[in-house]
Order: C-alpha cells, then sequence, then structure tokens
C-alpha cells in the first residue's frame, strides 16, 4: 500500500487553494519571501496517528493530524485584518467537512474533526494568529 500522507496533504492543501480571497500562500519546504507590509498564511502538515481501528486481521487504519494554518498581516495595523482570513479558514474548514480527493488512481475523503484559532501574537513585523485543523481518515 502506497504512503497516505502525501494524499493527505495534497487533499488539505487543494482545499484551502480553492478559497477564495486569500493572501499568498508559503507551502512547506517551497521557497517563499514574504513581503512586509503583505498579509500571508504559513502551511504545516503534522500527522499525529496512524492506528487500526478495529480489531482483527487486515484492520482498516485510521490515520489522523493538525494542519497548521498561521495566519500573518502587517503588526501595527489592528487585528481586523488578520480575522477575516481567519474566519473565512474557519469556514473553509468547518468541522463535519468531508474534502473528497482523487489522487489518479482512487477516491480519498479526508474528514474535519474541529478547526480552532489559537491567541494572536507578534512576530516582527507580523502580527500572527495560528489556525490548527484537526483531521482524520480511513484507510
Amino acid at each position: 500500500m502506497a504512503d497516505i500522507n502525501p494524499i493527505i496533504r495534497a487533499a488539505l492543501e487543494t482545499h484551502l487553494a480553492g478559497t477564495s480571497g486569500l493572501p499568498d500562500i508559503a507551502y512547506e519546504n517551497v521557497t517563499y519571501s514574504p513581503t512586509t507590509g503583505q498579509s500571508f498564511i504559513k502551511v504545516a502538515y503534522t500527522p499525529t496517528l496512524r492506528r487500526p481501528d478495529v480489531i482483527g486481521l487486515n484492520p482498516q487504519q485510521r490515520y489522523q493530524g493538525i494542519f497548521s494554518l498561521n495566519v500573518y498581516s502587517p503588526e501595527g495595523t489592528g487585528p481586523s485584518a488578520c480575522e477575516a482570513i481567519v474566519k473565512k479558514l474557519l469556514e473553509r474548514f468547518e468541522a463535519t467537512t468531508d474534502i473528497t480527493y482523487n489522487d489518479g488512481s482512487a477516491d480519498y475523503t479526508v474528514f474535519i474533526s474541529y478547526a480552532e484559532r489559537s491567541n494572536a501574537l507578534v512576530d516582527a513585523p507580523w502580527y500572527l494568529i495560528p489556525v490548527d485543523i484537526g483531521w482524520y481518515i480511513y484507510n
């Protein structure tokens, strides 16, 4: 069986890219130089679990993890620009969202269990709000 993590990442990143009105997105291990004064989103994919979902021979596996989206906006301009982006992300990845993705050989469904924002902080010259999206999939 092929590694499912690239499929999960592709499903989540494709869903993110399909969100209208977002600023630039900085994907993992892709060169990106943010422009001071412009908002952007930094992505991180973190698998946290791979376990059999049932007992027995050849059990179905449950994979889960966190899709982290750090939303950056210019420091010193107030929280509203950053919060507007966060709102779009929370709506796009609302809990109970099912993301269907086809890798060319099969359909996969990634289920969203939660989307939460954390406390904002300043990372000069940026104001930052982290958003964590909990996901799971059966394979």
